[in-house]
């Protein structure tokens, strides 16, 4: 059950990203050139590989201390994220604003989708408390 539904997870992922690849693709005819980066699929195979790190860590973690766990890779992707963008500003090696619309708008859609997944996999850990709780009730 638990390979199963990392295999789960991880195919919803794939798929999100997909769809973001599909999304800047058909952008690059209707967005002017001025707000698209030409590093875009690069920026999304790095939000992608992040994300997937980070809910490994978490599912493995997931019963102990779940919130701190939380916190501490939320904080940590942040300052990747973070560390990542002010390189590029430092190193000039792409225009401010095309940087900056794409960066800004593909870090939103993996928060939205990274805070779903999360929320889930709570949801999850506290359904499977309860089945356990109840379990050993029976038990007694």
């Amino acid at each position: 059950m638990k390979q199963s539904y990392l295999l789960f997870y991880f195919s919803k992922l794939s798929i999100f990203a997909m769809c973001i690849c599909f999304v800047a693709l058909f952008a690059r005819f209707f967005v002017p050139v001025e707000f698209l980066s030409e590093n875009l699929p690069y920026y999304i195979v790095m939000f992608y590989v992040f994300t997937a790190l980070c809910y490994v860590f978490l599912y493995k973690n997931r019963k102990t201390n779940f919130v701190p766990t939380f916190m501490i890779t939320k904080i940590l992707k942040f300052i990747v994220y973070l560390f990542v963008l002010v390189i590029i500003f430092l190193l000039d090696i792409e225009t401010n604003v095309k940087f900056a619309v794409s960066y800004c708008v593909i870090f939103f859609l993996f928060l939205i989708f990274d805070t779903i997944t999360i929320n889930q996999l709570s949801k999850r850990q506290v359904e499977e408390e309860k089945q356990l709780k109840n379990k050993e009730q029976n038990e007694e």
